[in-house]
């Protein structure tokens, strides 16, 4: 009898454990679009005839990229969330057709893409835009921000005058959603830190706090731990409130901040087997196609090796910019190789300047000249490897 005892003893909390798996599984009404090796996509059918998508990443097994466009204006001091008011440059980035970015993405990646979505706020509807918060790309701190809805010392409405910006940080390995400083940067001023955007928390979002938390297109994001694995949640709703979109993620076990990015008619999710799920959207048939081309898209894809011929790709602006002596400007590119790249200025055939012999091939390059820069001249980005692999931007 007591080893009886001793036996049901031992099985209740595996039992217990298999009971609460079978009748509570957070995915059951989760239908699965399409699954790989390190990442899944689910729908969610929701109430009216409203939709969820759910995207789980695996920071382990998933790359994420930050595709943006080139700079046509550098927008020295006006950066406002990067170390103090005025302390950093703000460029403006070339916005970009959804379309034309994905399949520029497919061209670098072809199979491993999983999926793609738009990412940061941005400020101006025109051919190229300031960003609204500070985002670090590849090592590199390319804007610090210009949106008049946060806590500088005249935001536009007094609300913003106190909340506490996020940043979502990540790696090859993990992601996570800490508290920014704009005072210090941090965490964007950590070296350790290569890749991460700022943005609101999601009850911070203008649309929740200005008008009446509305019903919309909107993309938030949240990190999990599963079973000693880091994952990266983001849900995208085509027609539900910031609220509800978040208590979607709280059910399938987010506990700690929930952030949102760019969201309402520019909201865009691709996914390689489903196409695009969610486009960009016109407001009329008159505008001009302002939603529908985009500053700063995150790309997911597998980390395994690359199938694709090796390229580097620059998008030429639409207004050209002309570097200028002894101020910062940011080189873009990207390219789908790990080995070095070199950069060099040239003046036709002649080779002007050197710019970097060898650095990484990670898209982002700070320079600083410290020579007149006459326009005509073009910047080379050539693998260090095979100097026929390159791509050129003229100035």
């Amino acid at each position: 009898m007591n080893a009886l005892i001793n036996l049901l003893l031992f099985l209740l909390p595996i039992l217990s454990s298999l009971w609460i798996a079978q009748t509570f599984n957070p995915l059951s009404s989760y239908q699965p679009l399409q699954a790989v090796d390190g990442a899944a996509l689910y729908k969610k059918q929701l109430t009216n005839g409203n939709e969820a998508y759910l995207q789980v990443i695996d920071l382990g097994k998933m790359h994420i990229d930050q595709i943006i466009g080139e700079v046509d204006n550098m927008g020295l001091n006006e950066g406002k969330y990067y170390k103090g008011e005025g302390g950093h440059y703000s460029p403006f980035f070339q916005n970009k057709l959804f379309s034309e970015v994905t399949e520029e993405y497919k061209k670098l990646y072809g199979n491993n893409v999983f999926s793609m979505i738009n990412c940061s706020f941005f400020e101006q509807y025109q051919s190229s835009t300031q960003l609204s918060f500070p985002i670090k790309l590849n090592g590199v701190v390319i804007t610090g921000g210009t949106s008049p809805y946060g806590p500088i010392k005249q935001p536009k409405d007094k609300y913003y005058s106190n909340i506490r910006l996020k940043t979502l940080v990540w790696d090859n390995k993990q992601a996570y959603i800490t508290d920014y400083n704009q005072a210090s940067g941090a965490p964007l001023n950590q070296k350790v830190v290569k890749n991460a955007i700022v943005t609101y928390r999601y009850s911070d979002h203008p649309a929740k706090v200005l008008a009446q938390n509305q019903a919309n297109k909107y993309q938030v994001i949240g990190t999990l731990n599963k079973d000693a694995v880091e994952l990266l949640l983001i849900m995208t709703v085509n027609q539900a409130t910031l609220d509800e979109a978040a208590d979607l993620l709280r059910k399938l076990g987010v506990k700690g901040d929930i952030i949102t990015v760019d969201g309402g008619r520019s909201t865009y999710l691709f996914n390689s087997q489903k196409g695009n799920i969610i486009v960009p959207q016109l407001s009329n048939l008159q505008e001009n196609p302002t939603f529908r081309h985009l500053p700063h898209y995150l790309g997911f894809r597998k980390k395994s090796k690359n199938q694709v011929a090796p390229k580097i790709l620059i998008s030429q602006p639409v207004g050209k910019v002309l570097p200028k002596k002894d101020q910062p400007y940011l080189i873009l590119w990207r390219d789908n190789f790990d080995g070095d790249v070199s950069i060099k200025l040239y003046d036709g055939n002649k080779l002007i300047q050197n710019i970097s012999s060898r650095t990484a091939s990670d898209g982002v390059y700070e320079w600083t000249p410290r020579i007149s820069v006459k326009e005509g001249y073009f910047i080379r980005i050539s693998s260090w490897k095979e100097r026929n692999i390159f791509g050129q931007l003229q100035l």
